[in-house]
């Protein structure tokens, strides 16, 4: 359900913007009765995107795994905003308030692709994690790092898979991976590779039951690379 929302969101999203953006071309371009023209045969999917952007970001937000980071707050904010102010905007044939709309957007657009509000990406210190399940900070620099995996999985995204693991494996598997309750696999000592561990994680396996209709996509992805870090 969430990976529907989120390829509608996607879509409706690039929709939206390629008509504005149309529109604001024809502003700046100084063509008014083209750009009215325009606005009125769009009017009624301007509407549509702008409720089915609102509904389906709403929904995203809402089923979002642990704490909302400031930069997705902030997106919220600034894409309701924006919505509004660019229907505004056009209407009014306001350049400057439509150029800031461009401005808005272009922003929201980086923080969505960097996921920080300085519109680049956090490099941070990749976190590590020991075999007895405890959580440590691993080397940064590419020759020292212990495993390729860990630059995958960072800050909020590797407590909140950790957390994951905890609610669904920890009991069979243990925190450490090698608990083997139920004939739990040995998750230190598992030869499976990350494909083959997400099909387990999504399917089941054996007395394991599967989590595809519990999990998102991205969840059993990151499930799965945090299971290899147990490994010895």
């Amino acid at each position: 359900m969430t990976t529907a929302f989120l390829h509608i969101h996607v879509l409706v999203v690039i929709l939206f913007l390629l008509l504005f953006l149309i529109k604001a071309l024809l502003l700046f371009l100084n063509k008014p009765k083209n750009l009215d023209k325009t606005r009125s045969s769009t009017k009624m999917l301007d509407i549509v995107f702008g409720a089915l952007i609102l509904v389906s970001g709403g929904y995203l937000v809402f089923d979002y795994n642990g704490p909302l980071p400031a930069w997705l707050l902030v997106k919220v904010v600034l894409v309701v905003t924006a919505i509004p102010l660019a229907m505004v905007g056009l209407k009014r044939h306001s350049k400057l308030l439509t150029a800031v709309v461009v401005l808005i957007f272009g922003y929201v657009y980086g923080i969505a692709e960097t996921k920080s509000l300085k519109i680049r990406a956090d490099k941070g210190e990749a976190v590590a994690v020991s075999p007895n399940g405890k959580v440590g900070t691993a080397s940064p620099h590419p020759v020292k790092a212990s495993h390729p995996i860990l630059t995958q999985l960072e800050g909020t995204q590797l407590e909140n898979t950790k957390a994951i693991y905890t609610a669904l494996c920890a009991n069979c598997h243990g925190q450490d991976g090698q608990k083997g309750a139920s004939g739990a696999v040995n998750l230190q000592k598992s030869t499976l590779n990350v494909a083959e561990r997400r099909e387990v994680i999504a399917n089941g396996r054996g007395l394991m039951p599967g989590y595809g209709s519990q999990l998102s996509e991205q969840e059993i992805e990151l499930l799965a690379l945090y299971s290899t870090l147990l490994k010895k």
